[in-house]
């Protein structure tokens, strides 16, 4: 009788052994599960891209020559505002040795609740001075990539904004769900990433997720996000049912045993699907995919 209770346990705790660590698939989900979990998961990337810091309201990113830079809807703009309801002139700003100082032209520019009456410093890295700007429907700020300096220009009333519709995806499946395996890089290693501009920069990058499909096994080189891993990747659709500069997907960092999920159901377009005034990151090279990845976001409009 002890014989056969043990068995009787033993043969279970097997199976279940062998049906949980299938390392394509993860099994935490039913379908059902997993197709809320992803809906949700798009309804806060559909009202991240509507947002205020979202991407649908880009309107413009211009660099800054070192000096005077005359913003505004008139034809001798430097920053030249291509609308016709908005003031001549807005302002100038003055880029000097790495800071951007603001000067209005106009009434009613605002950082935060605070309107801007004269020359002001808007941004300098070195002391950490970022300012954000406001004018109606206007937002603006500066960013910074290698030596150059750009004005980000926002219309939270873009008709990009409000005419949006969606995005097309694949139909949600549990057959691009895994239960990936991080392999730490010791040390850290530098990767090349490319930007749309052409800028390279070294990014460290701690590790590459491990996949497999279909038999064969996959990895993507991973930066590090707080308590995420960030993937650039392109793959077989790229160019044809997806963004030809590839697609991004974050994971949670692996739980002790090294295994994390990843969720290609929940892969998404760069902003430079939805706007030409963003500075994407490209997928470096050994994360270009020899699998089409029929999951997650394909392309949007014409950027």
């Amino acid at each position: 009788m002890k014989n056969v209770m043990s068995v009787a346990f033993i043969l279970p705790f097997l199976f279940g052994l062998c049906f949980c660590h299938n390392p394509e698939k993860s099994f935490e989900f039913t379908f059902e599960e997993h197709q809320a979990d992803v809906e949700n998961w798009y309804s806060k990337r559909v009202a991240s891209l509507k947002a205020e810091e979202g991407w649908l309201n880009l309107i413009g990113l211009y660099w800054l020559e070192e000096g005077k830079n005359l913003f505004g809807s008139g034809p001798q703009s430097d920053v030249l505002l291509e609308s016709e309801i908005f003031p001549i002139a807005l302002g100038i700003f003055e880029l000097e040795e790495g800071k951007v100082f603001f000067t209005p032209k106009t009434g009613g520019i605002k950082t935060q609740e605070m309107e801007i009456e004269e020359r002001t410093l808007i941004f300098d890295s070195d002391n950490k001075i970022s300012m954000k700007l406001s004018y109606q429907s206007l937002r603006w700020n500066i960013i910074k990539r290698l030596d150059a300096y750009g004005v980000r220009l926002r219309d939270l009333e873009a008709k990009e904004v409000t005419q949006f519709e969606g995005i097309e995806r694949y139909s949600v499946s549990l057959d691009w769900r895994f239960e990936a395996k991080f392999i730490p890089y010791e040390p850290v290693r530098q990767i090349a990433i490319t930007n749309v501009l052409g800028q390279t920069s070294q990014n460290p990058c701690p590790g590459y997720v491990e996949f497999q499909k279909d038999g064969q096994n996959y990895q993507i080189d991973a930066l590090e996000e707080g308590d995420e891993l960030f993937l650039i990747f392109a793959d077989g659709t790229s160019g044809g049912d997806t963004y030809g500069g590839g697609r991004y997907i974050y994971v949670k960092k692996p739980k002790p045993n090294g295994v994390t999920t990843l969720d290609f159901n929940k892969a998404y377009n760069p902003p430079c699907v939805f706007t030409p005034h963003a500075t994407c990151p490209l997928p470096p090279r050994q994360n270009i995919l020899d699998l089409a990845v029929t999951a997650g976001e394909k392309n949007f409009g014409e950027h």
